[in-house]
């Protein structure tokens, strides 16, 4: 899949927002819509990936399933609890590999948005902003890091829930001129089960150096765990940021 921009709200006047979902999700249009941003926004369709890709790990739990239960029923305890656990743990083996797999389309299709900028009506001399959630903020980083100094006007960078690393933003203060609003919440349990190495922005504060481009006035972190549903819905408590992120956007952005 290439990457696209998909028109929420067109304008060819005032600043461009570039919403950037994350795995296996698409932003909410009406979630969007309802943050009332104004001039043009769009959706970013990158290779996030489909629910489709579950295919194979179901199939590995299905068959876990359908091998342990009956055993259990007949006594073989230990036969069916292994089974259960021998394929549950083949399932995880097969989604940590998908999501590695997606973790690099991130950062390639990041690269990728770069260059399509300039399909939108004046691209080069109206403010832009970046939003991204999930792995959507490896995206938004990685675009950032490919678009050369200067070209655009980049303004604030939106990091909800993401799974980009706290680890390297000092030296990156010269490529926007706005602020790095960092969404988090410390309880978020998609991310702690998520096969990243590195300390993720969306469980923690942004810290900078002593030495950072970056001023400590211009990164912002909000902890957003008891706004958003509780953390023993995790699915809900991880794609809650939708809700919120129109209100830490600020300068005049909203209508």
């Amino acid at each position: 899949m290439s990457v696209r921009l998909h028109p929420i709200a067109k304008s060819d006047r005032g600043p461009i927002h570039l919403v950037i979902a994350g795995y296996r999700s698409r932003p909410d249009a009406a979630l969007i819509e309802a943050a009332r941003l104004r001039g043009a926004t769009y959706a970013v369709h990158w290779a996030a990936g489909k629910w489709a890709e579950a295919g194979a790990s179901v199939g590995v739990m299905a068959r876990g399933m359908r091998v342990g239960v009956p055993a259990m029923r007949t006594g073989k305890m230990l036969l069916g609890v292994g089974s259960i656990a021998g394929f549950a743990g083949g399932a995880l083996v097969v989604c940590a590999g998908q999501f590695r797999h997606r973790y690099w389309c991130a950062n390639r299709d990041g690269q990728r948005l770069a260059a399509l900028l300039d399909q939108i009506p004046g691209a080069r001399k109206r403010p832009l902003f970046l939003y991204g959630h999930s792995l959507g903020t490896v995206v938004a980083r990685s675009a950032l890091q490919t678009i050369a100094e200067g070209k655009y006007r980049i303004e604030d960078v939106v990091l909800m829930g993401g799974m980009a690393s706290r680890h390297g933003w000092d030296a990156m203060g010269e490529r926007f001129r706005g602020r790095l609003i960092n969404l988090y919440s410390p309880r978020d349990r998609i991310l702690s089960i998520a096969p990243v190495w590195d300390r993720v922005v969306g469980t923690g504060k942004v810290v900078l150096a002593e030495d950072s481009v970056l001023s400590t006035q211009r990164v912002v972190n909000h902890d957003l765990c008891e706004r958003l549903p509780s953390q023993f819905n995790a699915i809900a408590h991880h794609s809650g940021y939708w809700k919120h992120f129109g209100g830490y956007v600020g300068r005049g952005l909203s209508t």
